[in-house]
C-alpha cells in the first residue's frame, strides 16, 4: 500500500511498524535523544534580528495532497492508488508560515521555496534543491520538508523509494528511476553534501528508507569544506511504516506537533527552537510507535523560531481526577455533520444532471413532492412544483406556521399521516416565497434552521452554477449564518474552494489610449480576468466572494491562485500575439492580501516563472476591503499611513505597481486616491450614470496630475474609465476634454479573450471619430 490510507474512518498513513533498529542508522555519530518533558507555550515573541546562528537559512517546502480525479489516480497501477490526503498541502504551508514568521520564525521568505498544488514538479524540486547546495557555504542551513504519499514501485525490490510529486508517472520510473523525486536522490545529492547543516522532516509512509538509501560512493572527508556530513532528520515512521493523518487534529501527527514545538512549546529557556529541540519534543509526545529522530555529527544546533522563553515562575497544574469528566463545548451543527454532507451530495448530484431543481429537491429530501409558492393576505398560489403537489391537500399544514412574520423562520408541522416542511425563500412587504416539502425525510426537519439555510441557498443559486459551485455557496451560507462550521464541513469548503479556482480560465480585457486620429488609438495595457469557461463573458464574483466570509487565509489562497494563474496566462498570450514587447497587465488583490508575505511570496515567484518585467505588472486594490486592522489587531500607527509603507515596500522590494479600483464607489475614497501610493486611477462604471459625472471625472483627473503639478513627479498617475460602452451617457468627447486618456469597456467592440490582439482599423477609426465628437 502506498501513501496514506483510510481505516475505520480515520485518515491513516496506516499503523507504525516496528522501531528502527539502532543498526539501521548510518554510520557516523548518530544522537537519539532521550525523552523530555515539554515546556510551556510561551507568550513572548522574539525577532529575525537576534541571535542568528547561521549566515543563512534555506528551506524547502513541499506539500502534495495527490490524486484528486481518475486522471491523476491512473497513472500508478489498481495496487498503487493513491486516495487524496486533506491536510498534506496545508501542512506544507503552515510550516512555510512558521519558519517564515516575521515576529518569531528565523528563515526569510525569500530564501524558502514553497511548493503545493497540482502544478509542480520534481524537477522544479530538485533543481531548487541543487541550487541551493551550489550556493551555500559551510555557515548556512537548509530545512527540507515533505507531507504526502511516497511510492515503492515494484520493480526497485523495496530499494528506492520515491516522494509523490503531482508529475509522478509511475509506469516511467522503470525506464528512467530520475524521473521522479527518489529518497536516494535527497540522501546522495543533497543530505550528503550540503556544506553547512541540514535538516529533514519526513511526514509520509517509509520515511525511514531515507537511512537505507543509498548515499555517495566517495569519500566525503575529501569534498573541499567538509568534515563529514552534517544533517538531522525526523520521520514520521520507520521504512516499513506508514504515516497518518488524523480529521481532529487536522494535520499529519508528525507535522502537528512539529508545529507546537516551532510555535514555543519545545522553547528553550533563551525561548529558541532547535531542530534538536524540535526533534526531542516530537519524540516525547504519545506518538506509538515513536518517530524517528537521527542526528549525523549535528555541529551547532540550528534555530529555527525563536517564540519567547517560557514563563518562568508559574505553578505547574496539577492533572485533574480521573473522576472528572471533560466535554467540549458542542457546536450545534457538530450532531448534523453527515446529514449536511448527505445533503449537499444529493444537492450537486441533481445540478450536476440539470433537472428542475423543485425535482431534484424532492429527490434529496426524499419528499413525495415539493412545491414553491407564494403566500399573500389572499393565501397561496403555486410558482413551481412537482406533479404530485396538492395545494387543497397541503393548506391546513401550511397554515399552522406563522409564516407572514418576519421572524419566522420555517416549520414542520404533522398530523398522524402528513408532515410538511415549510420554509421561507424571500421575504417582501406583505408577501413572501415558501418552499413546501410534502412527507419529506424526518432526518432533514431534525436539523432545524441549517436545514432553511440549505434550501433558501439552493433555490436561489439553483441551476446557475456547477455542482462544486453549489456546495461551496452552501456551505459559505452556512457559515454566514451560523459563524462557524464543523472542521469537516470547512475542510470540504476549502478543498472545493481550491479546485473551482484552479479550474478557472484567465482573459484580457483591453485598456485602450483614446485621441482623436485613428491610428494613435490603440491597446494600452490589459486587465486579466478570471471566467468559469473561455465562452463566459462574466465573472464568477458569487464564488469569489465566498472567501471573504471565510476569512483572510481564504482570501490570500484565492488571490495567490489568481495571480499565478494570471501571469502564467499572460506570459504565454503575449508569446503568440503581436507585440515584441510585452503590454502592462493588471490584476486585482484584495488588502489582506498585500498584508501577507505568503501573497508577496507567490507574487514573486509567479513573476519570475513568467519571465515578465514587474514594472508592467500592476495590482488594483479591491474596492470592498477596509484598509483597517480587525478588532483583535494592533498596526503600527495610523492605518493609511502603515498600508501606504507596506505598498512602498512591496513595490520597492518587486518593482510593481498599484491601482485604486472602483474609484467612486464603496470604500475607494478620495482619502484612498490621495493617501496612497497609486500609479494608475480606475473611476468605476458607475460614475458616468451619475449626475455629477462630469466634475467627478474632472476632479479625479486634476488629483491624477497634482504631484506633477507640484513637481514632485515627472508624470501623473494615469485615468481609466472602466464600463465604457455605446449606451454611456458620457462620451467619449467629454472624457478627452477631462484629460483623461485611457478607456476600458465594450466601445472597443473587443470582448476580453485569452489571447491578445490589436484593434481593428474600423474601431480605431469609429473611437477617433467619437473623441472628436
Amino acid at each position: 500500500m502506498s501513501g496514506h490510507s483510510l481505516l475505520n474512518g480515520t485518515r491513516h498513513k496506516s499503523d507504525y511498524g516496528p522501531e528502527l533498529p539502532i543498526d539501521q542508522v548510518l554510520s557516523g555519530d548518530v544522537w537519539l535523544p532521550s525523552r523530555l518533558p515539554h515546556s510551556e507555550r510561551s507568550a513572548h515573541r522574539g525577532s529575525h534580528s537576534e541571535m542568528l546562528v547561521t549566515d543563512r537559512r534555506f528551506g524547502v517546502i513541499i506539500g502534495n495532497n495527490g490524486a484528486d480525479n481518475a486522471a491523476v489516480g491512473a497513472r500508478y497501477s489498481e495496487a498503487d492508488m493513491l486516495p487524496t490526503l486533506y491536510h498534506a498541502e496545508d501542512d506544507a504551508r503552515a510550516i512555510f508560515d512558521v519558519l517564515c514568521d516575521p515576529r518569531t520564525g528565523m528563515f526569510d521568505s525569500a530564501d524558502v521555496r514553497l511548493f503545493i498544488g497540482p502544478d509542480f514538479t520534481a524537477d522544479q524540486v530538485k533543481a531548487t534543491l541543487m541550487d541551493i547546495v551550489g550556493r551555500a557555504g559551510p555557515t548556512d542551513a537548509l530545512v527540507v520538508y515533505f507531507a504526502g504519499h511516497s511510492l515503492t514501485p515494484d520493480w526497485s525490490r523495496a530499494t528506492d523509494t520515491y516522494l509523490v510529486t503531482p508529475d509522478l508517472n509511475a509506469a516511467d520510473l522503470e525506464r528512467n528511476p530520475d524521473a521522479g523525486l527518489r529518497m536516494a536522490f535527497l540522501k546522495r545529492d543533497v543530505l550528503d553534501v550540503f556544506p553547512g547543516h541540514a535538516l529533514l522532516l519526513l511526514d509520509c509512509c517509509r520515511a525511514g528508507t531515507l537511512l537505507t538509501a543509498p548515499g555517495r560512493d566517495f569519500d566525503l572527508i575529501s569534498v573541499s569544506g567538509r568534515q563529514g556530513a552534517h544533517y538531522t532528520a525526523l520521520m514520521a515512521c520507520t521504512a516499513e511504516g506508514f504515516a497518518r493523518e488524523d480529521p481532529r487534529l487536522g494535520h499529519g501527527v508528525l507535522t502537528y506537533h512539529a508545529l507546537r514545538a516551532m510555535r514555543g512549546e519545545a522553547a528553550d529557556a533563551r525561548g529558541k527552537v532547535t531542530f534538536q529541540s524540535l526533534g526531542s519534543f516530537v519524540t516525547s509526545q504519545d506518538i506509538s510507535p515513536e518517530p524517528g529522530f537521527v542526528t549525523q555529527t549535528w555541529g551547532r544546533g540550528t534555530v529555527l523560531t525563536r517564540p519567547g522563553p517560557p514563563t518562568a515562575g508559574r505553578p505547574a497544574v496539577p492533572a485533574a481526577p480521573d473522576y472528572i469528566k471533560t466535554t467540549p463545548l458542542e457546536n450545534p451543527l457538530d450532531r448534523f455533520v453527515p446529514a449536511i454532507r448527505n445533503l449537499i451530495d444529493r444537492i450537486s448530484y441533481g445540478a450536476r444532471n440539470s433537472i428542475p431543481v423543485v425535482e431534484f429537491l424532492k429527490t434529496a429530501l426524499d419528499a413525495d413532492s415539493v412545491a414553491v409558492l407564494e403566500r399573500t393576505t389572499a393565501g397561496f398560489k403555486p410558482i413551481d412544483s412537482t406533479l404530485r403537489f396538492d395545494l387543497e391537500y397541503a393548506q391546513d399544514l401550511l397554515r399552522a406556521g406563522d409564516s407572514m412574520s418576519p421572524l419566522w423562520f420555517g416549520h414542520r408541522a404533522a398530523d398522524e399521516s402528513r408532515s410538511l416542511l415549510c420554509v421561507p425563500l424571500r421575504l417582501g412587504p406583505g408577501r413572501v416565497v415558501v418552499l413546501a416539502a410534502m412527507n419529506p425525510a424526518p432526518q432533514w426537519p431534525a436539523m432545524g434552521e441549517p436545514i432553511a439555510t440549505i434550501l433558501k441557498t439552493v433555490w436561489r443559486t439553483g441551476r446557475s452554477a456547477s455542482p462544486d459551485e453549489l456546495a461551496i455557496q452552501v456551505l459559505t451560507d452556512l457559515r454566514e449564518a451560523f459563524g462557524r462550521l464543523p472542521r469537516e464541513l470547512y475542510e470540504r469548503y476549502r478543498r472545493l474552494h481550491r479546485r473551482a479556482l484552479q479550474s478557472l480560465s484567465m482573459v484580457f480585457q483591453p485598456i485602450v489610449t483614446i485621441e482623436a486620429i485613428g491610428k494613435h488609438v490603440g491597446v494600452h495595457s490589459f486587465e486579466a480576468l478570471a471566467r468559469r469557461s473561455l465562452s463566459e463573458v462574466s465573472a464568477p464574483v458569487a464564488l469569489l466572494q465566498t472567501a471573504h466570509v471565510w476569512g483572510d487565509g481564504q482570501v490570500v489562497e484565492r488571490d495567490e491562485i489568481i495571480v499565478a494563474k494570471a501571469l502564467s496566462a499572460y506570459a504565454d498570450a503575449h508569446r503568440e500575439g503581436p507585440w515584441d514587447v510585452p503590454r502592462p497587465v493588471s490584476v486585482n488583490v484584495a488588502v489582506r492580501s498585500l498584508l501577507s508575505d505568503r501573497y508577496v511570496g507567490t507574487l514573486r515567484e509567479a513573476l519570475g516563472a513568467a519571465r515578465l518585467n514587474p514594472v508592467g505588472v500592476t495590482l488594483e486594490i479591491a474596492e470592498r476591503d477596509p484598509i483597517a486592522p480587525h478588532p483583535d489587531e494592533e498596526w503600527p500607527g495610523e492605518p493609511h499611513a502603515y498600508f501606504n509603507q507596506r505598498l512602498v515596500n512591496i513595490s520597492r522590494d518587486l518593482g510593481i505597481e498599484f491601482a485604486l479600483d472602483d474609484f467612486g464607489v464603496e470604500r475607494s475614497s478620495v482619502s484612498r486616491m490621495a493617501g496612497l501610493p497609486f500609479t494608475h486611477i480606475k473611476v468605476d462604471r458607475a460614475v458616468l450614470h451619475h449626475q455629477t459625472a462630469l466634475e467627478t471625472l474632472d476632479y479625479v483627473a486634476r488629483s491624477a496630475r497634482h504631484a506633477r503639478d507640484r513637481g514632485e513627479t515627472n508624470a501623473p498617475r494615469m485615468v481609466i474609465v472602466e464600463g465604457v460602452d455605446h449606451q454611456s451617457p458620457v462620451t467619449l468627447r467629454q472624457i478627452y476634454d477631462a484629460q483623461i486618456r485611457q478607456i476600458q469597456g465594450y466601445i472597443t467592440q473587443q470582448p476580453a479573450a485569452p489571447t491578445l490582439r490589436q484593434l481593428r482599423d474600423d474601431v480605431r477609426e469609429d473611437i477617433a471619430a467619437r473623441v472628436r465628437g
